[in-house]
Order: structure tokens, then C-alpha cells, then sequence
């Protein structure tokens, strides 16, 4: 880890002892909003995005920040991915369903865009205070209990009877919907964690093997994008063949362990949903 992660990693740490896990599992009824139906927002991620952005401006002078939150209160901010400037992407609390509903299935992801690409990538887990970190070209890298470990996520099995795989389908266009939800009857392992920080982490660990996606939120998908393909893994659009990048801002995305296993399941998909039309 050079010391420009170290340093982003450092920042990760604090703010979840600071803002984060004081209230977790502690948080007050007004203390949560939902923005709209079932998007909630915490005095915990904007206390964080709050804590986080004047540090990560600080860190890379001339760079942007790109929340979450801030981005809520003003979409017009999304234009700064138009832009070759860097600009830093930041979910300060993913998965809040999950921090409300007193789940440890929630995370930090920061990323670093520049000239349009993800180049470096951070995602932490408070409650295992696992952190997984990547820059482009570097590798992915896994920090827990003391240890670190060189992610590569492997082959998913070919069998489908045999794969673990997270169908999220919420925003999918219906044909797409009907498809991927036919494919998943024939998935031996379904789960749901609705937290982009754990799905993607599981794919680039080698310990789940597909996640599919519509709503393509920078904050949610430009850090694991990377951690994942410095892993060895694929995101990509089932629709058009090209890799996700954080100007994509929906799918239908495919995430998957390995290259093989993306276009298996890909066409798999595909072909049911051309049998709809004929």
C-alpha cells in the first residue's frame, strides 16, 4: 500500500469510528429520512460525506468531490464526471436499509476518477473492519485482521445449479426483468444483500460468483468496478458489450467472477429474453 492509500484508508477508519459506529444500532427515529420509497438517508451518512469531503479535497489539491448526498440535494453535480478533472466519488454509508435495520451488512466506498476511468478504489466494512483497496494496474488487495491478501476472484462454476449469484432487478426495463428473473430459477444460491460494498467484495474474494444491476450510481459501482477487475472480474453491459465506466449510469450490467463465466451468463440471459419477442 503506498502512502496515498494509506492515507485514504486512514481517513476510511476514522470517520466510521467517529461517525459511523457510534450510531449503529443506536440511531434515534429522526434520525433517519427516506428520501424516497425505500432510500433512506442517516445523520450518519451525511455526517460522514461531511467529514470526508474537505479531507479528500485536501489530499489531491485541484480535485472534486462527488457524494452521495450532495448529489441528492443537487443532481446537477453528476456533470462533474463530463469533466477530465479527478474527481472523488464517495457513499458515505452504503447500504443504509441495512445500518437502520441494525444489519452489519454496510460499508464506505470511496473512488478516485480521472480523465472518466476509476485509477483508485477503496471499500470498508466497519463491522469486520475488512478493507479492500486497489489502483489501476496494481492489483487488488484485501486488509483484515492483521493480514493482507492478493484478491483473485477465479472461475465461477459452469453449472449454474452451483453458483451463488444477486439478482437485483428493481430498475430493469420489464424484458430484462423477465429474463434475468427466469435465469435465477436455475441459480442454486440466491441472495440479496442490497449493499454494493458487500456484493462486490464477495465477487472480488471469490466467494460469490454474479451480481446483476440497472441503477449504475457512481458512488455504488465505480469502486468495486475496479477492486473486482484488478481481481480478475468483469462488469459489463449485457446490452451493448461495453465496460462499465462511471459515466454509465444504468445497465443492464452483468458482475461477474471471470471473463468466461460473464459471456456464459450474458447470453444465457439474452437468449431468454429474445425468446419473449419471438
Amino acid at each position: 500500500m503506498d502512502r496515498f492509500s494509506e492515507e485514504v484508508a486512514a481517513l476510511m477508519r476514522e470517520v466510521a469510528a467517529q461517525e459511523i459506529m457510534p450510531r449503529f444500532r443506536a440511531l434515534a427515529r429522526h434520525e433517519v429520512e427516506e428520501k424516497e420509497k425505500d432510500d433512506y438517508v442517516t445523520i450518519a451518512d451525511r455526517a460522514s460525506e461531511l467529514w470526508l469531503t474537505p479531507r479528500l479535497l485536501n489530499l489531491l489539491p485541484g480535485s472534486h468531490v462527488l457524494g452521495e448526498e450532495a448529489a441528492s440535494a443537487d443532481p446537477s453535480l453528476l456533470s462533474l464526471l463530463e469533466s477530465d478533472m479527478p474527481v472523488w466519488t464517495i457513499d458515505p454509508v452504503d447500504g443504509t436499509k441495512n445500518f437502520v435495520d441494525g444489519l452489519d451488512t454496510f460499508g464506505v466506498m470511496l473512488s478516485l476518477i480521472e480523465n472518466g476511468s476509476v485509477t483508485r478504489a477503496w471499500i470498508y466494512l466497519p463491522v469486520t473492519e475488512e478493507l479492500v483497496m486497489s489502483a489501476r494496474g496494481e492489483g487488488a488487495f484485501l486488509y483484515a485482521a492483521g493480514n493482507m491478501q492478493r484478491l483473485g476472484a477465479g472461475a465461477a462454476p459452469a453449472d449454474p445449479a452451483a453458483q451463488a449469484a444477486s439478482f437485483y432487478v428493481r430498475f430493469m426495463p420489464e424484458d430484462w426483468r423477465t429474463a434475468i428473473t427466469a435465469h435465477a430459477g436455475t441459480v442454486g444460491q440466491q441472495s440479496s444483500f442490497l449493499c454494493s460494498a458487500v456484493d462486490y467484495t464477495n465477487v472480488a474474494k471469490g466467494c460469490h460468483d454474479f451480481v446483476t444491476y440497472h441503477r449504475m450510481l457512481p458512488w455504488d459501482h465505480a469502486p468495486g468496478s475496479l477492486i473486482l477487475r484488478e481481481a480478475g472480474g468483469v462488469v459489463r453491459d449485457m446490452a451493448t458489450g461495453e465496460d462499465y465506466a462511471p459515466r454509465t449510469l444504468q445497465g443492464p450490467h452483468l458482475v461477474a467472477r471471470d471473463e468466461e463465466s460473464w459471456h456464459c451468463t450474458a447470453e444465457r440471459i439474452r437468449a431468454l429474453r429474445n425468446a419473449q419477442s419471438s
